[in-house]
Parts: C-alpha cells; sequence; structure tokens
C-alpha cells in the first residue's frame, strides 16, 4: 500500500468517525429535545388545569402564557447546555490517535480555506488546545511538509480542541476548532427540534 494510498485510507477513516460523532450528537439531541418538549406540554396542561379551576380565568391565563413561555426558554437553554456537554465529553474521550487525525483533517479543510480565499501564503500561526499542545511540532512538521507553508509559531488557544488558522498577522483567521463547529451544528440543528 502506498503512502498516498494509506493517506487517503486514514483521512477516509477519520472521516467517517468525525461523521458518526456528529451523527450521535445530533440523535443525543433528538432525544434530549424531545424529552424537554414532553415535560414542557405536561407543564402546559398542569397550568392550564389550574387555570380553568380558579377565578379570573383571563388574568391567570395571561400569567400562565407568561411562565410556560419562561420555562420553555430555560428548557432550550438546559437542553444547549446538556448537548454542549456530551459532545464536549466525547471530544474529550477520543484517543491521542483520533485526535491527532481530527487535527490534521482539520487543519486540512482550514488550510484549502485560507488557500481558496486568499491564494499562496508565506506562513501561518497555528492555534490549538492545551490538550493538544502535545502535538505542536507533528502539526507544525505536517503543514510545512504538506503545503510548504512556513508555521511562524503555536500558539494556545482558549478551545476544547480543533484549530484556528491565522496568516497576514491574524487579519485573516478560520477558527476550525471544536467549539465554533459545534457552535454551527447547534445553530443548524436545534431550530428545528426547539419549536
Amino acid at each position: 500500500m502506498s503512502v498516498e494510498e494509506l493517506r487517503k485510507a486514514v483521512l477516509e477513516k477519520a472521516r467517517k468517525e468525525a461523521e458518526a460523532i456528529i451523527s450521535r450528537a445530533e440523535e443525543e439531541a433528538r432525544r434530549i429535545v424531545a424529552e424537554a418538549m414532553q415535560k414542557k406540554q405536561a407543564l402546559i396542561e398542569d397550568y392550564k388545569a389550574r387555570i380553568v379551576s380558579e377565578l379570573n380565568p383571563e388574568i391567570r391565563l395571561a400569567e400562565a402564557r407568561y411562565r410556560a413561555r419562561i420555562i420553555v426558554a430555560e428548557a432550550k437553554g438546559s437542553i444547549i447546555k446538556e448537548i454542549s456537554s456530551a459532545v464536549t465529553m466525547m471530544l474529550n474521550g477520543m484517543s491521542n490517535e483520533k485526535r491527532l487525525e481530527s487535527l490534521k483533517k482539520l487543519i486540512d479543510e482550514a488550510l484549502q480555506e485560507v488557500l481558496n480565499s486568499v491564494g499562496r501564503v508565506e506562513d501561518v500561526v497555528v492555534k490549538i488546545s492545551q490538550r493538544d499542545m502535545e502535538f505542536a511540532e507533528l502539526i507544525k512538521n505536517y503543514v510545512e511538509e504538506r503545503y510548504g507553508i512556513r508555521v511562524a509559531k503555536i500558539e494556545r488557544a482558549e478551545v476544547i480542541g480543533g484549530v484556528i488558522i491565522e496568516c497576514f498577522d491574524g487579519s485573516i483567521a478560520v477558527d476550525n476548532s471544536y467549539d465554533e463547529r459545534l457552535k454551527k451544528a447547534l445553530r443548524n440543528v436545534l431550530p428545528q427540534f426547539l419549536r
């Protein structure tokens, strides 16, 4: 098996693992949203029953609607926190081998975006999490050998993982961190569940 075939096989495996992680996170999100919706509906029904049995039904109805909106907002916030926490735990539980392969894939995506938008660059700054600093030299060598782009420095970023690539003294930055990808996934997936 040639190095190129091996590289392709490793990248394909990493892509499938990343897709599996996202799929599990989406499935967990659906479950959490369904539970929250059931809780929300039960609370609404409870409030409706109390309102009907009390005097001044219009005032009580307005109060119940207000409380229901607060409960729904709190449930949505709780769902987002639970999903974020579950995904963070999954990401932090990855083996070093999977994490390094994931970082390489995220570097490839970020650098392709940089190169597609600005063309050739001489050097970049790579920002990674504290946990991933153990891979700093491997990441530097990977970028320099694969892309012929000098890594000016590798800095620590306040992220749970992934990479941020900067060039032109920070005026161009591609945030391909796990944090940013999770935010995008939540923005895309949650509106469907939180209606």
